[in-house]
């Protein structure tokens, strides 16, 4: 719905071309690009669950939530959290240089999460598959025993990657 006129346009070294000025955390998105050559869109949101997940206490430091469902599984995968530091601050954007290749996401503590993929669609399908999931994982893991037995096992995340070539 945007008008195509204002998306922030910058050249291959990140100076500014045309359109709206370009993002606080345009560093971030070119260590996405410049680290991952399939990726070609970066979503990133303010996804109220995953905030407050980050607030709450995620699963792990590695693993925001753990695998509850397949589609979690297959679409989106591992999902490491970055801690906190100011929005725009170049010491993320190092961090997921190291990432970006290795995920499909980063959840930024406190911010949101980044998610890219080989199309702004597909990084929206996988971005909501990882809110919908940490709400899930925020409405469950405090019912007695749920945390426990919340994970796929290991032989159904093996078939999802011998299946799907799931990146678990």
């Amino acid at each position: 719905m945007m008008d195509p006129a204002a998306v922030a346009k910058v050249s291959a070294n990140g100076d500014w071309v045309s359109g709206d000025k370009p993002s606080k955390t345009l560093t971030l998105h070119r260590a996405i690009y410049d680290n991952n050559p399939e990726a070609k869109a970066v979503v990133h949101t303010h996804s109220t669950h995953l905030v407050a997940l980050t607030l709450a206490g995620a699963w792990l430091a590695d693993d925001i939530v753990p695998p509850l469902t397949p589609y979690y599984v297959m679409k989106v995968g591992h999902i490491p959290m970055i801690p906190y530091h100011r929005p725009g601050d170049p010491a993320v954007a190092a961090r997921v240089a190291t990432l970006a290749a290795k995920v499909r996401g980063v959840m930024l503590e406190r911010l949101g999460p980044v998610v890219w993929e080989s199309s702004v669609s597909r990084a929206a399908f996988a971005l909501e598959e990882l809110e919908e999931t940490a709400k899930l994982w925020m409405m469950m893991k405090d019912v007695p025993g749920f945390a426990a037995r919340a994970a796929l096992s290991d032989s159904a995340l093996a078939e999802l990657r011998d299946t799907f070539q799931a990146r678990w």
